[in-house]
């Protein structure tokens, strides 16, 4: 395996990934899972916030199916040259934080293992959804007063 191409090495790898957790998933949380990685990788990949739109999808979008995703993230971030370590890393349950419940990263191994690295994760990822929290208040706060409807009038 020495003289493989690593990129083909991570897509076999990813490849397999995806044929096992089909076979040990409940085929409504897999196709949820795999239209998550799809509509991803349209979009250029990168920061993505996921919306439901049923209460079905929301349910069936478990923490377990969350650390699925996180993994195939780290399997497809290892077939870009370069960052072929990205399928070593391991999924880190942070925690709660005060503006984030259940929050889990995909992290290199070393800091899985560093609590106080962990901790500054889940209080970074804390303080991020804080800010997300104020600025959509700011927006909506915006809307409203120009008589367009907020996000929670169902706009």
């Amino acid at each position: 395996m020495a003289d493989q191409d690593p990129q083909e090495v991570a897509r076999l790898r990813y490849r397999l990934y995806v044929e096992a957790l089909q076979a040990r998933m409940p085929q409504a949380q897999f196709s949820l899972l795999m239209e998550a990685i799809r509509l991803w990788a349209a979009h250029g990949g990168g920061t993505a916030r996921l919306r439901f739109d049923t209460e079905e999808e929301k349910e069936l979008f478990t923490p377990e199916v969350q650390q699925e995703l996180l993994n195939l993230l780290g399997l497809l971030g290892a077939m870009q040259p370069g960052h072929e370590d990205r399928a070593d890393h391991v999924v880190a349950q942070l925690g709660d934080g005060e503006h984030t419940r259940g929050a889990m990263s995909l992290v290199p191994p070393d800091v899985a293992a560093d609590p106080d690295q962990l901790r500054a994760l889940r209080d970074r990822i804390d303080a991020q959804q804080h800010q997300r929290s104020l600025d959509q208040q700011e927006v909506e706060g915006i809307a409203r007063a120009s008589g367009m409807p907020a996000a929670e009038d169902g706009a």
